[in-house]
């Protein structure tokens, strides 16, 4: 039989987690009422739709504008000088790196010479991030093989990753 002791441990266990959940989805929220004017003219230009944009960088940074992530492995930063050295350095050490908001690759960053600086700026990754989703979409079609292309040229991480984006859209449009 399981003692009170274990049950209360097990209710005040999926209580944090629930908690942090909650609050982890409350700074998201923040961030994005913050941020979703970025969205406007890049989304416009390119002709993708913004909340699909949008879905994308909460996938990608949790909708925060110094996200760098370096060979798979999330190494945020709270400002954008730090994200800066984080990025700078995994340039020099030839590793794959995304940067900002819609955690633009590194593959592209260095195909167009695009500027670290400049994708640290919202404004301009999110010009930058819809610039590529448009490119998948003209390759693969509005569809969810275009959304997974933006993330990886590998099926089945691309399939992953259409799924949760969806998720993402359908909290998006439903308002959370």
């Amino acid at each position: 039989m399981i003692s009170i002791i274990r049950i209360l441990c097990l209710v005040l266990f999926f209580q944090e987690v629930f908690c942090k959940a909650a609050v982890a989805s409350d700074i998201v929220l923040r961030r994005q009422e913050i941020l979703e004017h970025y969205f406007d003219y890049p989304a416009k230009k390119f002709n993708v739709p913004k909340a699909l944009a949008m879905a994308i960088a909460r996938q990608e940074s949790g909708m925060n504008p110094f996200a760098v992530n370096v060979a798979g492995r999330n190494m945020s930063q709270r400002s954008k000088a730090a994200a800066l050295e984080v990025a700078e350095e995994a340039m020099r050490r030839g590793q794959s790196f995304d940067v900002g908001l819609m955690q633009v690759n590194s593959w592209w960053i260095k195909r167009y010479n695009i500027p670290l600086e400049m994708l640290l700026d919202p404004a301009n990754n999110v010009y930058v991030g819809c610039w590529i989703l448009r490119h998948e979409i003209d390759n693969h079609g509005l569809n969810w093989t275009a959304v997974g292309r933006y993330h990886s040229p590998t099926d089945w991480r691309g399939t992953a990753y259409s799924a949760s984006v969806k998720r993402h859209l359908f909290n998006i449009l439903a308002g959370r």
